[in-house]
């Protein structure tokens, strides 16, 4: 069973999440979610053995802010290292992706982006397993904020000219973070950016569209059957 923790904040996209995108990403795999202050996470600070039963760790994106830091910060990265511990798969998504780094790394592993990135953007990736059946992706951006100061231990599987670093790998374990959503189908995707550009339009010189066809989308979802199907760790 996969643990989706959603640390989105905003109440509406975090219901949206949880009840329209969370559901056709996990194709029927067996989930169950956890959100910011839910009170199993207190428990979890005591008691770590209460997320034993989850195979798969999956971290949402969220308006917080990796290179700013917030109060959750601690609480995420011990999930994080949890999972890490334990030898079990982990996705991060965008927030997720850039607070794995942290947990890893530390707080100098993110920082605020020279440019920030809104819309659909063309990615090159490199072949790696949680790219299995993917190629000349477009994905869904919209961050301020990037990860950096890598080491030896992360790979890096896909960039663009805006942002050196849209995935790393871990080791050569099956921790994986990606900067972009690839969890963002062509309508919720379009009203996400839309939304951020309406409350934020000085961001509007950030947005790119590199989407020729909403069909190049549907590859985007084999990331989730990939990060589903990995192997523990040694097995890469």
């Amino acid at each position: 069973m996969l643990l989706a923790f959603n640390t989105i904040i905003t109440e509406k996209y975090k219901i949206g999440f949880d009840v329209k995108i969370l559901p056709f990403i996990m194709n029927e795999f067996p989930y169950e979610i956890v959100h910011l202050e839910d009170e199993i996470l207190d428990d979890f600070i005591t008691n770590e053995e209460i997320f034993s039963k989850y195979s798969h760790l999956l971290i949402t994106g969220s308006s917080l802010s990796a290179s700013k830091r917030s109060k959750f910060d601690k609480i995420i990265m011990m999930v994080i290292n949890y999972f890490i511990e334990m030898e079990k798969p982990i996705l991060g998504i965008c927030h997720g992706h850039q607070m794995i780094a942290r947990a890893i790394v530390g707080t100098n592993a993110c920082r605020r982006t020279t440019t920030p990135e809104f819309g659909w953007k063309k990615m090159q990736i490199k072949e790696n397993p949680l790219f299995t059946g993917i190629s000349s992706p477009v994905f869904l951006e919209s961050h301020y904020d990037e990860v950096c100061n890598f080491n030896d231990d992360f790979t890096i599987i896909a960039t663009n000219e805006d942002c050196a670093v849209q995935a790393f790998q871990y080791k050569n374990l099956p921790v994986w973070g990606v900067q972009f959503h690839p969890e963002m189908q062509f309508e919720n995707g379009n009203e996400m950016v839309k939304n951020h550009l309406l409350e934020f339009p000085n961001d509007n010189k950030y947005y790119k569209d590199e989407l020729e066809n909403e069909i190049q989308i549907k590859q985007n979802f084999l990331i989730f059957k990939n990060f589903i199907n990995s192997e523990k760790y040694g097995d890469q």
